[in-house]
């Protein structure tokens, strides 16, 4: 008996482990999230979130995109409102600078074209 319950103790303990391990690799997986900026409704470009690098936008912003979040570091506008919006990953999230036209936002990497545009 005592040799049975052992068996099953490692079975047990074997799953959860393989649930554990599961559930941390789908957490990590980015899912192929892009940053997509649009200057003036028309498109700058679009970067991998998953690539840490520096974007200077027409010398008047600086994007940093690092460890899969993206936020402005520097801004020329009066109020700074996009540097305080912080950090962002999230699909659909999104920076704006009104002062510059400027939409940062995070998109999923399989969208091709765009629901609804609105003026």
């Amino acid at each position: 008996m005592n040799n049975r319950t052992y068996k099953y103790d490692i079975l047990v303990i074997s799953i959860i482990f393989i649930i554990i391990i599961s559930i941390l690799s789908l957490r990590t997986h980015d899912n192929g999230k892009l940053v997509k900026i649009t200057i003036c409704h028309e498109e700058y470009g679009i970067y991998d979130l998953s690539k840490n690098q520096t974007i200077n936008i027409l010398n008047e912003n600086i994007l940093i995109i690092e460890n899969n979040e993206i936020y402005m570091h520097q801004a020329t506008c009066p109020d700074h409102t996009c540097i305080k919006q912080g950090h962002i990953s999230a699909t659909g999230a999104s920076i704006i600078c009104l002062p510059h036209q400027l939409i940062v936002e995070v998109i999923d990497g399989e969208e091709d074209e765009q629901d609804v545009k609105v003026y």
